[in-house]
């Protein structure tokens, strides 16, 4: 990676494998995951789908190759946030509003792009990390408040870089 991404607290990213130890032992799988945090989980994994799918198109889409790199970056992070919760990517969709904005994306190339999906990363982390802060909080079992205390820092480094990455497009 570059310098954009040299930044501490990248908890997540590729680390939590698939509901293992690293979150204070196995998930598990199915519908009953995490307990009495089914609305966590669902908030968790509709986001992550959102990002997983606007960072594809990014991929493709995106001009500024720290844009691309941000995007294979969650994926793979959205991923593992997924296995984490017992999921896999794509058993959620969307919200309706989130398909709305997948749908425009689609349709932009180049910096229009860049712009776009920056500006709804950082809404969605905005939300996510909303999700998170309260789950840290909350009388949800101990799985699911690890999972959040995990993810809240990692939600923040990628804000940063999202800030970071809005303002350099705005310079070019």
């Amino acid at each position: 990676m570059n310098d954009l991404f040299a930044l501490p607290g990248n908890v997540v990213g590729g680390t939590l494998g698939a509901g293992t130890d690293i979150i204070g032992g196995t998930l598990g799988t199915g519908s009953d995951v995490l307990g009495g945090g089914d609305q966590f989980r669902l908030t968790d994994l509709v986001s992550g789908e959102f990002s997983i799918e606007t960072s594809k198109l990014a991929l493709v889409h995106a001009h500024s190759v720290h844009v691309r790199d941000f995007a294979q970056l969650e994926i793979n992070e959205q991923q593992s946030v997924a296995a984490a919760l017992g999921a896999m990517p794509g058993s959620v969709p969307p919200r309706p509003d989130q398909a709305a904005m997948v749908g425009e994306l689609a349709l932009l190339r180049g910096p229009r792009f860049d712009h776009a999906y920056i500006m709804g990363q950082i809404k969605g982390h905005e939300e996510l990390l909303a999700n998170n802060s309260q789950a840290i909080n909350s009388d949800a079992d101990a799985a699911i408040r690890r999972v959040a205390t995990l993810s809240v820092p990692t939600i923040e480094t990628h804000l940063a870089i999202l800030h970071r990455l809005r303002a350099g497009l705005a310079s070019v």
